[in-house]
């Protein structure tokens, strides 16, 4: 289980998405758990985020009208098409777009920054949010098309393509992006594709950007991000021999208040995972009654056990009084002692998929009939593109841990082991691509 914003698969015409109103409680609780990393498992995110709004700078130079946005999105779509193209379309999980970018297209510029042409999220929507607090660009807020990059954001562009020259790949890509004609020779191609690590050097200035962060950062923000990297760090020299509980609090984290944030940002994420059960279940069992139609009452009593077990999980979040004032009403609503109001909570803030209408559960425009034949959840997808999270296969951590802990050991095996050490293993598996 991850801190995401989790929600059912979409439909044609609707996105089946269940924040349920805490999604920026769960974007707080996943700040204080890590700050300033986003949605970053490895290394190469940043490299081309970074490198998208570099190349967007030097076209403004020249006088071509681009947005950070639209220069990096092209950018990571050719860097996927290459890499997907180098590999003959195999799946990888540091590729996105298999089924929306043609196997023979032009791989112009013009063609690539138009939308539709890559996916509706792309990687760089994940890492935007940490370029500032990693002291990689500057600007007005963390927006990314308000970002310019700093010297050590353009140190980490030469460090990860090499020597410079007329031919570096900066120049090709801006050449690219002004409609020249450009060729993409295989060295281009490693510096481009996502499945190709970073060079050492590279590495090495994106660890330390990591643990020394931006000179306007927050110091509580770095000294939290740097405990949870001592952490991680500490799992992979010392991998544990069995789960790790909620009881075995890691010497890295020394602050109390950080301890208490990541266990009540946990249980609030078993709260809404339980409250995603109450909805689940009862799309399930709408669809098979005569007009979709249900009283809330007679629904309440078809799900009492699974509305006690979210009381339950709600009493556990309330217990830590944490001072979110959102998932602080979200817990109450779910606590409450009449099962038909807690399920008249959770149905106003569904409304997507279940809606509560003159006390009767109706079908909502993202109801899917299809559940009456099944007994398992939708999968669960992020609609926050900051909330990706991937598997490391190795570690099996604390219940409902921040889904940051996990990407970041992750990533610190990217940035500091060989990469052949990290070939072929399951610490790149993402649990769930909503593109795919």
């Amino acid at each position: 289980m991850q801190w995401g914003l989790l929600g059912p698969a979409a439909l044609a015409g609707e996105r089946r998405t269940r924040t349920l109103g805490i999604g920026r409680a769960v974007r707080r609780f996943n700040e204080l758990a890590v700050p300033g990393t986003g949605g970053v498992w490895f290394g190469k995110q940043v490299f081309l985020a970074i490198l998208g709004v570099r190349v967007a700078e030097l076209a403004r130079d020249a006088r071509m009208p681009v947005g950070n946005i639209e220069c990096a999105n092209a950018i990571e779509a050719l860097a996927c098409w290459l890499g997907y193209n180098e590999s003959k379309w195999a799946p990888h999980p540091r590729l996105r777009g298999i089924n929306t970018l043609p196997r023979e297209h032009a791989l112009d510029f013009r063609t690539l920054r138009r939308p539709g042409f890559y996916v509706s999220q792309p990687t760089r929507m994940a890492v935007g949010q940490s370029l500032m607090p990693l002291g990689l660009a500057d600007g007005r807020s963390r927006r990314f098309n308000s970002l310019a990059t700093t010297e050590a954001g353009r140190n980490l562009i030469a460090l990860a393509c090499g020597d410079s020259g007329r031919h570096d790949i900066v120049t090709q890509l801006l050449n690219w992006v002004l409609g020249k004609s450009v060729t993409w020779p295989p060295r281009f191609v490693k510096l481009l594709s996502p499945c190709v690590p970073l060079t050492v050097a590279a590495r090495g200035l994106l660890h330390s950007q990591f643990i020394l962060g931006s000179e306007k950062e927050d110091g509580t923000h770095k000294d939290r991000r740097r405990a949870a990297m001592r952490w991680v760090d500490d799992l992979r020299s010392h991998p544990p021999s069995g789960p790790l509980g909620w009881e075995d609090r890691p010497a890295a984290i020394v602050d109390d208040a950080h301890w208490k944030d990541l266990q009540a940002g946990a249980q609030l994420m078993a709260c809404r995972a339980q409250a995603i059960v109450v909805l689940d279940e009862l799309e399930r069992k709408l669809a098979l009654f005569p007009k979709e139609t249900l009283r809330v009452e007679e629904a309440a009593g078809i799900l009492g056990g699974e509305l006690a077990d979210l009381k339950v999980a709600a009493d556990r979040y309330l217990s830590f009084s944490h001072p979110d004032a959102d998932a602080m009403a979200f817990g109450r609503e779910c606590a409450l002692p009449s099962t038909s109001d807690r399920l008249e909570h959770l149905l106003r803030r569904d409304d997507r998929v279940l809606r509560l209408v003159a006390r009767e559960v109706k079908s909502g425009p993202a109801f899917r009939r299809a559940m009456r034949n099944d007994n398992a959840s939708d999968p669960a997808l992020s609609a926050d593109p900051e909330d990706a999270g991937v598997s490391d296969g190795i570690i099996d951590w604390p219940a409902n841990l921040s889904f940051r802990v996990r990407n970041l050991y992750v990533l610190n095996r990217d940035l500091l082991e060989e990469p052949n050490a990290m070939r072929n293993e399951t610490t790149n598996q993402i649990l769930v691509d909503a593109q795919l």
